[in-house]
């Protein structure tokens, strides 16, 4: 079969890439605009891209399927930002009745190892278009044939940690957050916890709302541009939340594999505060993986003892100590004074073993980073990830301390960022500091989730409801993503006009999805006319709803409902 291309003009004109030439018919009168030609060969290749995804999706889906794609693609196609669950059911691309929709969610299916497998697949080359493709050949100056023959004479394990720290520009890059699903009031929903919610108007610093907690892993690009590949997500609880995080890394490297990615490098995961950098660093110890946690203020690593011959007495456990303080804090704690006062001065930080100074960088001015490699965190045995072992583990990494002159806007930075990794080999400074500033694209894809595609908006009881809603979420932000070159720049009057070199953002993609499928068409099938059923039968009662009680709440007495009492006062 021909694949052919409309052109300008008369006639047909035949697709690179299927094997024959260009008739030359077609190029005797009127010669192509070699522009008009490539844009129009880079649209076909995108539609056929989400096309292949669509119909793969639709696979992905075992039980409930017509309705699970539609109301997707009634996500996708609606106009408006999705607050009510129930409103999809009046758009035309969900061609049920709201009982179907409801049904979807409750008895559907959705098969998550095709389903991860199929984000793994295609989204991770995804996330970095044109513009960062041409960014990256334009810093991307490595000889790599030239590095071949100075790496002749190493060993096979230092030869690979040279290409794997070369290979910066080829390496996966992964963001690891967690969001809240907050349901205060649903008493009857199983499997709440206190989740961190930082929407939360509640007095005190707690934050926690009554709900679900759900776990996303994102393919980040090189360039920050508000896009990132949602690639798996989990729902975790708080007491075994470090061993679903590692499991779920674990799961990704998996799939990449399967997907026959080459894995060039190593990938990189990045993580924000609040996760145990010593946890993650003992459950991946092994892995072709290289971790980035960002380090809370007041840690302390430890270099190895420093030993030489003819000491005596007991050998030393650690060496020389590294406190992640700022020097005014140093100064607080030799006065007695401040949050972390001690009757003994510290000692100061040792000279750090690389340093990095970038000047007048376009967002943040002076960038100063410092590392100091080969330390190790403190590991308590007695609580946490390492709770019940006889023997601790020893874990090399880098610590890595960035300074910044400004922040974007011309704000004043706070405080500084310590960060810590560990993984097969070092890797540059420029490439940590750059890469834990890229995370931030997936607290933007989780933005989309929440105020545009409505991840919070299904108030559903059960939490498998939830699961299946998330993944519907992340399929309709996969195809925003995919159907990014082929959307038009729909504009409102009273907004800006968008930035010619950088992508479109998730909105304004979204804002033209009805028009792209209507060249896309649908795998799923024409609903069949039914009559409503006979309903409950008369008479006969379901009951009350179990109530399940939140974690500490057991031997907590509920409030007695008070009567609403209103007052009228004369005027």
């Amino acid at each position: 079969m021909l694949h052919t291309l409309p052109r300008p003009g008369s006639g047909l004109q035949t697709l690179p890439g299927t094997g024959q030439a260009l008739p030359s018919a077609c190029l005797a009168g009127q010669d192509p605009d070699p522009g008009t030609f490539t844009a129009a060969v880079a649209r076909y290749r995108a539609l056929e891209r989400l096309r292949e995804f669509r119909s793969r999706l639709y696979d992905c889906l075992a039980r409930r399927a017509d309705a699970l794609f539609e109301l997707a693609d009634a996500v996708l196609c609606a106009d408006h930002a999705v607050t009510s669950l129930v409103q999809l059911c009046l758009e035309p691309e969900f061609t049920r009745g709201h009982g179907a929709l409801y049904d979807a969610l409750s008895a559907g299916r959705i098969d998550d190892e095709r389903f991860f497998s199929l984000l793994a697949s295609e989204l991770p080359q995804a996330v970095d278009g044109p513009e960062a493709r041409a960014w990256i050949a334009e810093h991307d100056v490595i000889d790599h044939g030239l590095l071949e023959k100075a790496l002749a004479g190493l060993s096979p394990d230092d030869a690979a940690q040279v290409r794997d720290a070369c290979a910066r520009w080829a390496r996966l890059r992964f963001a690891v957050d967690a969001t809240a699903y907050p349901r205060p009031d649903a008493w009857c929903s199983p499997g709440r916890e206190h989740v961190h919610n930082g929407a939360c108007h509640c007095q005190g610093s707690s934050k926690t709302a009554p709900g679900w907690e759900y776990q996303l892993t994102a393919a980040i690009g090189h360039l920050r541009t508000g896009w990132a590949a949602l690639a798996d997500v989990t729902r975790t609880v708080p007491a075994t939340r470090t061993a679903q995080t590692i499991a779920q890394v674990k799961s990704v490297l998996r799939r990449l594999r399967s997907a026959g990615h080459g894995m060039k490098a190593a990938p990189l995961f990045v993580f924000d505060a609040g996760y145990s950098a010593a946890a993650l660093t003992d459950g991946l110890l092994g892995c072709p993986v290289h971790v980035l946690v960002r380090l809370a203020a007041g840690s302390v690593f430890y270099a190895d003892p420093v030993t030489w011959e003819g000491r005596y007495g007991r050998p030393a456990r650690r060496g020389a100590a590294v406190h992640c303080l700022e020097p005014a804090d140093f100064a607080a704690a030799a006065a007695g004074s401040g949050p972390r006062a001690r009757k003994k001065p510290l000692p100061p930080n040792p000279e750090p073993g690389e340093t990095l100074t970038l000047p007048d960088t376009p967002l943040y001015g002076t960038v100063r980073a410092e590392a100091w490699h080969d330390l190790h965190p403190l590991i308590h045995g007695d609580r946490g990830w390492f709770a019940g072992r006889k023997s601790l583990p020893v874990l090399p990494g880098t610590l890595v301390h960035v300074t910044v002159e400004r922040l974007p806007g011309g704000r004043d930075p706070h405080r500084a960022m310590w960060l810590w990794h560990a993984g097969p080999g070092p890797l540059s400074l420029d490439e940590l500091w750059r890469a834990y500033l890229a995370r931030f694209d997936i607290e933007h894809a989780i933005r989309t989730l929440k105020s545009i595609l409505g991840l919070t908006a299904a108030k559903v009881r059960a939490p498998e409801q939830a699961d299946r809603w998330v993944r519907l979420l992340m399929a309709a932000h996969a195809q925003l993503l995919l159907a990014r070159p082929l959307a038009a720049g729909l504009r409102r009057p009273w907004e800006k006009q968008p930035d010619p070199a950088r992508p479109l953002a998730p909105g304004r993609v979204r804002r033209g999805f009805r028009n792209i499928r209507a060249g896309l068409g649908t795998p799923a099938r024409v609903a069949k006319p039914s009559r409503p059923g006979p309903g409950r039968p008369k008479g006969s009662t379901k009951g009350p709803a179990p109530r399940y009680l939140l974690p500490g709440e057991a031997g907590m007495p509920r409030a007695i409902k008070t009567p609403l009492i209103r007052e009228k006062v004369k005027t």
